[in-house]
């Protein structure tokens, strides 16, 4: 049986359990972002007797269709993505997608799935998304982590740090406290973005969810850090940043960012670190890997559907292929 839903606050309780290991997917932060980014957002739910076994979100907008490309053709699409650009999907999945695709597939227009992994879809062109950085984490301590690391890589941070040294950490004790001066700086990042998906509102970083730690750097606020704690899947992601471009050479401050939330996740026992998805070639010269990452396109036009199949690999990104070895042990 399938169920759609418009609001949030009206999903029912077993939408949590179902979705318990994805913390961007719970009813309470489905309504907050409702409230801080709406895109009409709808809620769809699929049952066997009276057990929910699948379930997404949905919002529709206008976007350009050829984001990874010089080419701009604005359509409108309807996304089965969280609107806030991370790496985690709004989609939950069982083995039998057959309701799901029968559904997707009465939908009229362009349907896109981001952050897929293994899943497939029948007359869904699949294709390469940004892929996701991730770093395992060995170590007890940063001493550990620094000198497990080669040589220039090690030198690499070392440099950054001393740059960096007269930068202060400050925790935000309540995001209520988020300025628009701060959210100034998040908007600097977004509009040097190579791929600027989704531009989030002030209040979405006044959430109660997430961890900001602020650089400052003679008492002005010049960058900040939003981290989520996500404790079920043992896992620090970066969520965003924001940093005054006019001086983050001089204080080398997206590697002094990397740095402290490496810091932070060993210090705090994580054993993984998700540094999302861009800035790859610093990321994983922090000892992340990275994970391909793909998207599921489709068009209820039979005809446009099949140029989106035929076409599909002018579409997708282009996956650089990096390779570095940053560990003295090889991993």
């Amino acid at each position: 049986m399938y169920k759609r839903i418009e609001h949030a606050e009206e999903l029912p309780g077993e939408w949590d359990e179902l979705c318990e290991k994805n913390i961007y997917m719970s009813r309470s932060f489905m309504a907050f972002m409702e409230r801080v980014n709406p895109c009409r957002q709808s809620y769809h739910l699929f049952y066997k007797g009276d057990r929910l076994y699948s379930c997404f979100m949905m919002f529709e907008r206008w976007f350009n269709l050829f984001i990874f490309t010089k080419k701009k053709i604005n359509v409108p699409m309807k996304f089965i993505y969280l609107p806030l650009s991370v790496s985690h999907p709004s989609i939950i999945w069982d083995e039998d997608k057959s309701e799901v695709e029968e559904t997707l597939h009465k939908m009229r227009g362009i349907k896109i799935i981001i952050n897929v992994d293994k899943e497939e879809l029948k007359g869904f062109a699949k294709g390469h998304y940004l892929p996701i950085c991730i770093l395992e984490n060995r170590w007890k301590s940063w001493d550990e982590y620094i000198f497990s690391m080669r040589a220039p890589y090690r030198r690499r941070i070392n440099q950054a740090l001393e740059k960096g040294k007269a930068i202060e950490y400050v925790t935000l004790k309540d995001n209520r406290e988020f300025t628009d001066e701060m959210y100034s700086l998040y908007e600097q990042v977004f509009d040097h973005s190579e791929y600027s998906l989704e531009k989030l509102t002030a209040d979405f970083f006044r959430n109660d969810i997430a961890k900001t730690i602020l650089l400052n750097i003679g008492g002005k606020t010049e960058a900040f850090i939003q981290l989520i704690e996500d404790r079920k899947n043992d896992m620090l992601i970066f969520e965003f940043c924001g940093y005054d471009y006019a001086i983050a050479h001089d204080y080398d401050i997206y590697y002094n960012m990397l740095a402290k939330i490496t810091g932070y996740a060993i210090e705090n026992g994580f054993r993984y670190v998700q540094f999302g998805q861009t800035a790859y070639d610093a990321k994983m010269k922090f000892g992340a890997r990275m994970f391909y990452n793909y998207y599921l396109l489709s068009h209820s036009n039979k005809f446009i559907n099949r140029l989106i199949q035929k076409h599909n690999e002018f579409l997708q990104y282009k996956v650089e292929d990096y390779s570095f070895r940053v560990f003295k042990d090889g991993e």
